[in-house]
């Protein structure tokens, strides 16, 4: 017995989900391996989760043009530490944009 003939609408059918499996694939990221996937997961994780955010003390060694500071040197700050990024504000700018209208 010879191969299965299908009718042309099926045939066509066939050859649109083929080529729209490729254009999927072609497009797609491939898989990646489980050991991989598992510390990519938790490196996203890992960086959205703040680990600390509030008040904190910061003591400023030398200026930017390498001078000692005038005063002794510590600024109070907001800090928060969000995975491995650590944000550092100033708490005067804070407090200014806090009494704008």
């Amino acid at each position: 017995m010879g191969p299965m003939r299908s009718s042309p609408e099926k045939q066509d059918d066939q050859e649109s989900d083929a080529a729209l499996a490729v254009r999927r694939n072609s497009t797609s990221v491939p898989p990646l391996h489980p050991e991989i996937r598992s510390i990519v997961q938790l490196t996203v994780a890992h960086a959205r989760k703040v680990y600390f955010s509030g008040p904190l003390v910061k003591r400023i060694q030398r200026q930017p043009d390498g001078q000692r500071p005038k005063d002794d040197g510590w600024v109070d700050v907001w800090a928060q530490l969000s995975g491995t990024t650590l944000s550092i504000w100033d708490m005067k700018e804070i407090e200014e944009a806090n009494r704008r209208p």
